[in-house]
């Protein structure tokens, strides 16, 4: 790895080129009215570049022995990501480390204001990771991975997108690429275990066509998670793949899934949230539903 010391007037100029789409970030009328006004810059960065085989890994000082580790993390996340998605990115990927969330929220990557619950971001246009540290290495770890799943995933939309000469693509819904980011960089933890467990138990779960409800909140990552969870279980890990292979197929996400997985997708809703009832509910562990088990002979009404 060689460290290069860069001019700051150059990384400002380059920070402060075009941006980001908006949707990345949660849509608050806050957030909105203060898109681009009053983020206040107290730090000078003396920037510098780490380059690694598949990175280029931007830090300051204060940063260099934690930016050493999260090299060591990005090229082991983009190892298994490359196997997981079958597909190697051909451009180095700019990896940009900040010390503290304090310092994170004065970055120019993007001009809207961070929210404090905000632990780092995939910068769609020019493909930019940016990732605070905030004294945990396993969580440093995770939002590493979290994030290289979306430039392996918008790596991977793009390459298929120009193999099959289609241009019109409306993306992948927020569910999809929050879940599947959390599951490819984490699996399956305890506290997606806590999430899931109480709001199935306490009524509050909201299958995938209600989804749209809590959009952008942490329990729609945790039920993606979970969904993509059913799904390799169920039908083998790499439908997921798949679903990314058959995505410029057809327009419509819920008709995608369908194709690939063979299964109405409305049904498969109904029978991925019976499973987590299944395995959270006492009496149903071992036992079913009238409806699952009898087939309805007549209407009613």
């Amino acid at each position: 790895m060689n460290c290069i010391p860069i001019n700051f007037n150059q990384l400002k100029f380059f920070f402060f080129s075009v941006l980001i789409l908006i949707s990345f970030f949660p849509h608050s009328s806050k957030a909105q009215y203060f898109f681009g006004r009053n983020k206040v810059n107290y730090n000078q960065f003396d920037w510098r570049v780490m380059q690694t085989e598949h990175f280029d890994i931007y830090f300051y000082p204060e940063m260099q022995e934690l930016a050493a580790l999260g090299a060591d993390y990005a090229e082991e996340a983009y190892k298994i990501l490359q196997a997981k998605f079958d597909h190697a990115i051909n451009v180095k990927i700019p990896l940009i480390f900040y010390s503290s969330h304090f310092h994170f929220q004065e970055t120019n990557v993007i001009p809207n204001l961070i929210p404090e619950g905000v632990g780092g971001f995939f910068e769609f246009i020019k493909g930019r990771v940016v990732i605070p540290a905030n004294g945990s290495l396993h969580a440093f770890r995770h939002v590493i991975h979290h994030e290289l799943v979306h430039v392996f995933s918008r790596s991977k939309i793009k390459r298929i997108l120009k193999d099959n000469r289609k241009l019109d693509w409306t993306g992948l819904p927020l569910w999809f690429t929050e879940g599947l980011a959390e599951y490819w960089s984490i699996g399956w933890d305890s506290q997606t275990e806590m999430f899931i467990r109480d709001a199935i138990i306490n009524n509050y779960f909201f299958p995938l066509q209600n989804l749209y409800q809590i959009r952008g909140s942490f329990l729609m990552y945790k039920e993606g998670q979970a969904f993509f969870r059913f799904i390799s279980e169920r039908y083998g890990e790499n439908k997921i793949i798949q679903l990314f292979e058959n995505y410029w197929k057809i327009n419509r996400f819920s008709k995608v899934v369908e194709a690939t997985l063979g299964v109405d997708f409305k049904q498969l809703d109904e029978e991925w949230v019976y499973s987590l009832k299944k395995k959270y509910y006492p009496i149903l562990a071992e036992n079913d539903l009238p409806g699952k088990v009898t087939r309805k002979l007549q209407r009613m009404g």
